[in-house]
C-alpha cells in the first residue's frame, strides 16, 4: 500500500470515482460524506492524507482545518475546490491546508498533489497561492453549441465583449454562465488583465467587505495581516461576481459605491484607492422578484444590467447534445485514463430524451460516470444512469425554480427535498440553482435534515 487517504466528499458519484482512482493505485482509502462522519473516522484510524471537498452539507474545508488543530492533529489537508473558489483555497493554505486542486480533478495532477503532499514541507505550502493565480487564466479547451439560442447567444458576447458595460448573464444552473463570462474577458481589451471570479454565496455579512475590498492589518480580531480585496486583485481586468443574488443586502450599498466611484476603500482605513475594474455577474435567480421582495437593491441591479446575456438550457439545444457529449467523451477518457470511442446510436438517443435540469453539468458528470462504468469501447444505454424521458405530466422529474417570494421559497425547497429523498445535489437541479445556494437556503430557513 502506498499510503491511507481520507476523502471527504458529499458528492456520492465523484467520491466513488476517486475512491476506485485511489485503490487503482495502490492506496488504502475511505470516503466520507460529511464532516462529523469524517471526524469519526479521523480519531479512531491512522490517516496520512486527507482530500476534502471545500463544501460540504455540516461544514467546509476551513472548519475542518480548524478543527484539526485543535486536535492537535498534524495530517496533510488538500482541498478540492470548483471553479470560482481558488481564492478560499488560498485561504486555507493559509490556515494550514498543504494544497488544493481545482475540479475537474486531473489524474496527472492528481497524483502530482498527493506525492507533493506526502514529501510536504513549509517551502512548498509557500508557493500555493501563487498557484492560484496561474489557475485562474483562460485555457480550457471548450466546444462551441450550433443551436440557434446559442448562436444568438455568442454574437452577443462577440458585441458586447470590446466595450466597458457591465454584464448581467443569466441562465440556469449548470448553463455555462461562467464560461461565457470568461469568453467575454478573452474578448476583451483587458485579455492580458486578471479574470478574478468570485462566489457571493461563501461571502458573509461580517467577511464580504473584507474579502472584496481588502483590509488592513489589526482592523477587527482576524486580521492579522494586510488584505488587498478582489477588487483590487482585479485591478486592470475583470471581476466576475457569481450568484450575484446571494451578496449579503448591507455589502450592496458598499458595492455600488465602488462601482459608481470606481474607488474602494480597505477596512480599517481613510483613504480610498482607485480601482479599474469590469464588473461581470451571473445569477440564476429572478432579481426583480428579490427586488420586490426588499432583498436586492433596484439601483445596484440598474447598475450591473447595463446588458444583458441569456445563457439557454441545454433542452433547447436539443440537437447539440452529441456535440457536448462527444466533447466531455474526450475529456473524460483523458481524466479517468480509458478509452472509450464513442456512443452508441441508442445511448445519444436517450441522452436527447431527457430533459436535463442539471444542464451542461449534469450531461458532463453523466458522461464521466458512463465512460467509468463503460466495459468496452462504446457507452451504451447499460453504461448510463438512470434518466427518465421527457414527459409533459411528469412533475417528479420537472424542474421547480426557485423564483419566488420569499414566503414561498422554504415549501419549495422541502418539496424538492422530498422528492430527490433528502439527495441535495438532484433537489439543487430541480430548484435550477447550484447546491451552494441550496445549503445556504436550507441554513437560512432552519431546515432540519
Amino acid at each position: 500500500m502506498n499510503g491511507r487517504i481520507l476523502i471527504i466528499e458529499d458528492d456520492v458519484s465523484f467520491g466513488t470515482m476517486l475512491h476506485k482512482w485511489f485503490e487503482r493505485n495502490e492506496f488504502s482509502v475511505h470516503l466520507s460524506s460529511s464532516m462529523s462522519a469524517a471526524q469519526q473516522y479521523i480519531v479512531s484510524d491512522k490517516i496520512d492524507i486527507i482530500l476534502s471537498d471545500l463544501r460540504l452539507p455540516d461544514g467546509d474545508g476551513i472548519l475542518l482545518l480548524e478543527w484539526l488543530k485543535q486536535q492537535a492533529l498534524d495530517i496533510p489537508v488538500i482541498i478540492m475546490t470548483g471553479y470560482g473558489e481558488v481564492q478560499t483555497a488560498v485561504a486555507a493554505i493559509k490556515l494550514g491546508a498543504s494544497d488544493f486542486l481545482e475540479k475537474p480533478v486531473n489524474p496527472t495532477v492528481l497524483k502530482q498533489k498527493i506525492e507533493s503532499a506526502f514529501a510536504s514541507s513549509s517551502s512548498s505550502q509557500k508557493k500555493a497561492p501563487k498557484q492560484a493565480k496561474k489557475l485562474l487564466k483562460p485555457s480550457r479547451a471548450t466546444v462551441r453549441g450550433k443551436s440557434p439560442s446559442l448562436e444568438q447567444m455568442y454574437s452577443h458576447i462577440d458585441l458586447v465583449a470590446p466595450t466597458q458595460m457591465a454584464v448581467m448573464i443569466t441562465g440556469e444552473s449548470g448553463t455555462g454562465k461562467e464560461h461565457v463570462a470568461r469568453l467575454i474577458h478573452e474578448k476583451s481589451a483587458r485579455a492580458d488583465g486578471p479574470f478574478i471570479a468570485v462566489d457571493c454565496g461563501a461571502l458573509s455579512m461580517e467577511l464580504a467587505p473584507s474579502e472584496l475590498f481588502g483590509h488592513k492589518k489589526g482592523s477587527f480580531t482576524s486580521a492579522i495581516e494586510d488584505k488587498t480585496g478582489f477588487f483590487w486583485e482585479a485591478n486592470g481586468g475583470t471581476l466576475f461576481l457569481d450568484e450575484v443574488g446571494n451578496l449579503p443586502y448591507g455589502v450592496q450599498m458598499q458595492l455600488l459605491r465602488a462601482l459608481q466611484e470606481k474607488k474602494i476603500r480597505p477596512v480599517g482605513t481613510a483613504n480610498d484607492l482607485e480601482v479599474d475594474v469590469r464588473i461581470l455577474t451571473a445569477t440564476n435567480e429572478n432579481l426583480e422578484k428579490a427586488i420586490a421582495g426588499g432583498t436586492f437593491r433596484e439601483d445596484l441591479y440598474h447598475r450591473l444590467n447595463e446588458f444583458m446575456i441569456k445563457v439557454p438550457p441545454l433542452r433547447e439545444s436539443v440537437a447539440d447534445i452529441r456535440l457536448y457529449a462527444e466533447f466531455f467523451l474526450s475529456e473524460a477518457n483523458i481524466e479517468l485514463d480509458r478509452n472509450v470511442t464513442r456512443i452508441s446510436p441508442d445511448a445519444l438517443k436517450k441522452l436527447e430524451r431527457y430533459p436535463w435540469p442539471g444542464n451542461l453539468r449534469e450531461l458532463r458528470n453523466v458522461i464521466r460516470r458512463s465512460v467509468l462504468f463503460a466495459k468496452d469501447e462504446a457507452i451504451t444505454p447499460e453504461s448510463l444512469p438512470l434518466l427518465p424521458e421527457r414527459s409533459g405530466n411528469d412533475a417528479d422529474t420537472a424542474p421547480q425554480p426557485l423564483h419566488a417570494a420569499p414566503e414561498d421559497e422554504k415549501q419549495r425547497i422541502l418539496t424538492a427535498l422530498e422528492k430527490s429523498n433528502g439527495n441535495k445535489s438532484l433537489a439543487a437541479r430541480l430548484l435550477q440553482i447550484d447546491r451552494k445556494t441550496l445549503y445556504n437556503k436550507i441554513h437560512l430557513y432552519n431546515i432540519e435534515m
